[in-house]
């Protein structure tokens, strides 16, 4: 039915007729449909939009797509207004056009159902829409745009919402944020997490501000790594028989006990805010390590709070668990060295075990040549393992596993900033070797 020349006409259209817009301002201009799917991916959260179109049956009834026709081709159209929608849409219809493997499976168990129409608005031409547009993304305007809800108003709406919520929205953000990726979420149960949230101990033990919404009371990059500790523990063990810290067989004492944990391991954020906030979208996570705020050599600890096994081998976790919690400032200089020094043992003799080169009572040195030998073979960098080797070079070198064993036999003084500086130069190796495990 046409409305006006202004307000344009509305048609149905079959999906197979939309094409995304080679200039939408979400991303530079991209004529390329894939690339333009690729690019959506990456910064605009489609897979999210993905997931909840096939849960809810379909698009939002309250929004609509606007479009103009192509003019040498007749019938079909460029979408102005709804790209991302238009996105999700087409990746669900044919998960072969997602732009990842891990995508293109996890949209496959969606098995989502689509209409075979959708309903859009046909303009003219894009300056016909552009006063449209420019309602929609330009702000409130004086008044006259989008208004958005505030931090009460959101609140009132969720009031009587899903109890899920605010689990959904920290698995969206652990995604978003590469912490896990869409194969490990899909086995982590919401609803253990929701029992671990309703807590309001455990939730202020991480920060957060709201029993529904994602709210932050802390540092958002505070809060985050007490976020990824959250959704790491509750991911599932290699081992069925070995429950993750964060379990469906918990009681009320287990939850509190676990957000206590998180405080005696220095997980919990530090830094309150004047009021909660809503947190900016979750930074990907991508080599090197981004630091925190503090310099690495101010850290309490000797290994940063974020640094987190997730490997079945008990006796490593309980040394990292531990290592994590030792502070060599007070008074615990050799058992912190200890620590340290088993810890970097244990990864490299379960990789050794791992890759068939270990052998009993195997001399520290030999241990680390074989293993950097095999991550040499695995197509690791000469840069990733510079400090592996300088650490293999010399039985003297400070970073050596027989400098760190003469501690242990009083031959030299541990500091905290000296062990420190250890971790720091075998945390990349030790990455190295976790993640081949």
């Amino acid at each position: 039915m046409v409305t006006n020349k202004t307000q344009g006409e509305r048609v149905e259209v079959a999906l197979s007729r939309l094409h995304l817009d080679p200039q939408n301002p979400r991303h530079k201009p991209i004529e390329d449909e894939a690339k333009i799917i690729a690019q959506l991916f990456k910064s605009e959260r489609v897979m999210s939009m993905a997931r909840d179109i096939a849960k809810k049956g379909g698009i939002s009834p309250l929004e609509t797509m606007g479009a103009i026709e192509l003019e040498d081709n007749p019938g079909h159209y460029v979408v102005l207004e709804g790209n991302r929608r238009t996105a999700a849409l087409k990746v669900l219809k044919d998960p072969k056009k997602a732009p990842t493997s891990a995508a293109r499976t996890a949209l496959e168990v969606l098995g989502a159902t689509l209409p075979v129409k959708f309903s859009i608005v046909v303009f003219k031409d894009r300056e016909s829409a552009r006063q449209w547009l420019e309602l929609r993304h330009l702000g409130q305007q004086d008044g006259v745009g989008t208004r958005p809800w505030d931090t009460t108003q959101k609140a009132r709406f969720a009031k009587g919402a899903s109890p899920d919520n605010l689990a959904v929205a920290i698995l969206d953000r652990a995604e978003a944020g590469g912490w896990i990726d869409s194969g490990i979420r899909a086995k982590i149960p919401v609803t253990t997490l929701t029992r671990y949230l309703s807590n309001p101990v455990v939730r202020a033990a991480m920060g957060l501000g709201h029993r529904g919404e994602l709210l932050f009371t802390h540092d958002p990059d505070e809060v985050d790594v007490a976020l990824k500790r959250f959704v790491l523990d509750a991911a599932p063990r290699r081992d069925p028989d070995d429950l993750p810290p964060v379990n469906s067989r918990s009681d009320q004492r287990a939850r509190v006990a676990y957000a206590g944990s998180l405080q005696a391991d220095g997980v919990s954020p530090r830094t309150l805010l004047p009021s909660p906030v809503t947190p900016p979208p979750a930074a990907p996570t991508s080599p090197p390590k981004k630091r925190g705020p503090r310099h690495p050599s101010d850290r309490p600890t000797v290994i940063p709070s974020d640094f987190i096994v997730t490997h079945p081998n008990k006796p490593l976790r309980r040394l990292v668990d531990e290592l994590r919690r030792a502070k060599p400032d007070e008074n615990f200089e050799y058992a912190a060295n200890y620590l340290l020094r088993a810890v970097l043992e244990c990864v490299m003799v379960l990789f050794a075990k791992k890759r068939g080169v270990y052998q009993p009572k195997m001399a520290d040195n030999l241990l680390v040549k074989v293993c950097m030998e095999k991550l040499e073979a695995d197509g690791c960098t000469q840069g990733q393992l510079k400090n592996m080797r300088i650490a293999h070079s010399s039985k003297d070198h400070a970073t050596s596993l027989d400098t760190l064993g003469a501690a242990v036999h009083a031959a030299h003084l541990p500091t905290r900033k000296g062990l420190i500086a250890v971790w720091d130069n075998w945390e990349e190796a030790v990455k190295l070797m976790l993640d081949r495990l």
